[in-house]
């Protein structure tokens, strides 16, 4: 059926104009700038021309035709120019969204307006592509029943539905569905890899985290206060100042960068004798793209996620990036012994850059000529940065040359990575083997759901020094300058401007509401992770299992799909087709009509169609006979046909009628 533009109701126009910007919305922050100038511009177009009838291109209006080819053609170039290719996940939506633009201004049909409408619901999943939160789910589930909406708006040539209605049956079909989506959700099978996500493109987000290290890199993180990992322990939660996160170890410099050292498979594993208190806890950790895998300094058995490794220097590394979101268990103590009796890479652990660090250098060696201990000199290091005025600062300068002499003869003031990379020159230049440790440290307690929150803001720097017979021991010089840092954790010693919006930050008790608002959202968003998004092949496997099914594999999952979901959907028909006739109100203002007559003991049949039944009634109500034809007529227009008949006339016509007994 061909349908004029003029045809087609300026509300449903609306309606689908106010549908796709709302699912365009969350790609205005993902995408380069011209994608939204285009596809707002064009947006905007197609509402002018329903307000004020501008032109829109067709054979009438060349011109226009040739510019919607010129900016499609541009559109193009730009992707090329912004992306390098039209294949992958952001330039094939960037090429969606235009594309959809584009259309919108071209819609003449009702065949045009089902494509933009069925566009606009990929676009709607496109969303997922780059978030997974709550905030996305829902905008796009308001979305899908606007989307919806469209459709019953467009079919509804009548009139029949007013716009309350029309989103009411909408949301009833949304609402319908969810039983079919919550089973399928549980019982399809489960495969490895992001649920989301395009190979090549996938979960870019990072960590902050990065495997180097130069001076002024970790403090730049403390702006950021999103979500590393959270970690929830079985029984007590470890004090602060043993909450050491281990990530990456560096072991070399050239005097201004920090790297790891590359150990391969024939590397041996460390020697790590634990002891004290075992904290068992279960870490989420936010993807970031990399290898390794967060956990509290020393973990006693390997996390069993994408078959992790434990290097030779104790940091724990997945063989395949963690680019989704994974849980994983372990068990740590905050008491060890690590390669006590030797270690292979020692020599490496004293490396130093020729010609550079030469006033650092001499202070050690001035150190030495009063004790060659390492104890001592490890406490006259400590001491040094403990007593010579030096600060720990949220915002240091920028350091030029030498930035190890620069920083303890000059500037003396810095972030945990200053007094770490000083201190490891230092204790190297005095011949004991010294790395630096980067990862978290310290973390908030969320009393919500009790559990601990590690964000980027807590991101940290420490050293690890070589004693014979004790093995690699932990040195934070931080806790030097700034004991509060490490005993109360980055958040409370944070100034209040960055603790909270500046709203908020004016006093304390609006500083204490700002901090139970993002407690109870963290704890909501933590549920979702956990729930939802971390649902994988374990997840399902245990709650299977948990419901009577041992052992489920993909074939016995699939036949349980396949049962449940037919048998769901059986449920929702049958409950529909129950309630059809005193849902539909073309039937049920018929119905009312019905009702009068059965006063006159007038009934109908089921067999009896409208037309006969009006036969029939006409005969015994002849005085009335006007009336009942038009109720008929009426009747049969909005049920079986597609006259521009309204349903508040059927009403009227059903409420004026009153037929009189004496008239019988």
């Amino acid at each position: 059926m061909n349908i004029k533009a003029n045809q087609l109701s300026n509300a449903s126009l609306i309606w689908l104009m106010i549908s796709l910007t709302l699912a365009t919305l969350p790609h205005f922050s993902y995408q380069p700038l011209w994608v939204s100038i285009i596809f707002l511009a064009m947006i905007g177009w197609r509402v002018m021309a329903i307000k004020y009838h501008w032109p829109l291109p067709s054979r009438q209006y060349k011109s226009l035709i040739a510019l919607q080819i010129l900016i499609a053609l541009a559109t193009g170039f730009l992707l090329f120019n912004s992306y390098g290719n039209l294949i992958g996940r952001d330039a094939g939506t960037a090429l969606l969204v235009v594309m959809l633009g584009l259309k919108v201004i071209e819609i003449r049909n009702e065949r045009d307006y089902y494509l933009s409408c069925f566009l606009g619901y990929f676009l709607v999943a496109t969303n997922f592509l780059y978030s997974q939160s709550i905030a996305t789910a829902s905008l796009m589930f308001i979305v899908v029943i606007l989307m919806t909406n469209c459709l019953i708006s467009v079919n509804d040539n009548n009139q029949v539905l007013s716009k309350q209605k029309q989103l009411k049956m909408a949301s009833k079909l949304l609402l319908q569905s969810i039983p079919l989506m919550l089973v399928l959700f549980v019982f399809f099978p489960r495969i490895a890899g992001p649920l989301w996500g395009l190979p090549q493109d996938a979960h870019t987000a990072k960590t902050g985290i990065d495997n180097k290290m130069t001076l002024g890199r970790i403090s730049q993180l403390i702006q950021s206060d999103a979500v590393a990992f959270r970690v929830k322990f079985d029984n007590e939660i470890p004090p602060s100042a043993e909450r050491y996160w281990r990530g990456p170890v560096l072991w070399e410099t050239d005097g201004t960068t920090w790297t790891e050292l590359q150990f391969n498979s024939k590397n041996k594993k460390p020697t790590i004798t634990s002891s004290g208190q075992a904290y068992p806890y279960t870490i989420t950790l936010e993807p970031h793209d990399k290898h390794w895998i967060f956990a509290l300094d020393f973990p006693t058995n390997l996390a069993k996620v994408q078959k992790t490794i434990q290097t030779h220097d104790g940091k724990l590394q997945s063989i395949k990036p963690i680019n989704q979101r994974v849980q994983y268990k372990l068990i740590s103590h905050t008491q060890f012994e690590f390669n006590a009796n030797n270690d292979t890479h020692l020599d490496r652990a004293l490396q130093l850059p020729e010609g550079q660090h030469a006033r650092t250098k001499q202070l050690a060696q001035q150190w030495l000529q009063i004790s060659s201990d390492p104890q001592q000199l490890i406490q006259r290091a400590l001491q040094h940065f403990n007593q010579q005025n030096f600060f720990y600062t949220l915002s240091p300068s920028v350091l030029t040359g030498d930035t190890i002499d620069n920083f303890l003869f000059e500037s003396r003031r810095g972030f945990c990575e200053h007094y770490a990379a000083s201190f490891t020159v230092l204790m190297r230049a005095a011949g004991i083997p010294t790395r630096i440790v980067t990862g978290y440290q310290g973390g908030d307690i969320n009393p919500v759901d009790d559990y601990l929150i590690v964000r980027q803001q807590d991101a940290h720097a420490w050293t690890e020094v070589w004693l014979a017979g004790q093995g690699w021991i932990r040195v934070d010089p931080t806790a030097a300058v700034a004991q509060d840092r490490i005993e109360l954790g980055m958040d409370n010693i944070m100034p209040s401007a960055m603790r909270a919006p500046l709203f908020f930050a004016s006093s304390s008790q609006l500083i204490d509401a700002w901090q139970s608002i993002r407690n109870n959202w963290d704890a909501i968003n933590n549920a979702w992770n956990r729930s939802i998004l971390a649902y994988g092949p374990e997840l399902q496997k245990l709650f299977l299992s948990s419901l009577g099914m041992t052992s489920p594999d993909w074939q016995k999952m699939t036949i349980y799909l396949v049962v449940l979901f037919n048998l769901v959907l059986l449920i929702i028909v049958a409950f529909m087709l129950y309630n059809k006739k005193n849902n539909d109100p073309i039937v049920a203002t018929y119905q009312q009509f019905c009702k009068k007559l059965a006063r006159f003991d007038i009934k109908r049949d089921n067999h009896e169609g409208p037309l006969s039944f009006a036969n029939k009634t006409k005969t015994l109500l002849p005085h009335y006979q006007a009336n009942i034809e038009t109720i008929t007529q009426l009747y049969i227009d909005l049920r079986y046909g597609r006259q521009q008949s309204s349903l508040n006339d059927l009403k009227q016509a059903v409420k004026q009628f009153k037929p009189k007994k004496t008239m019988k």
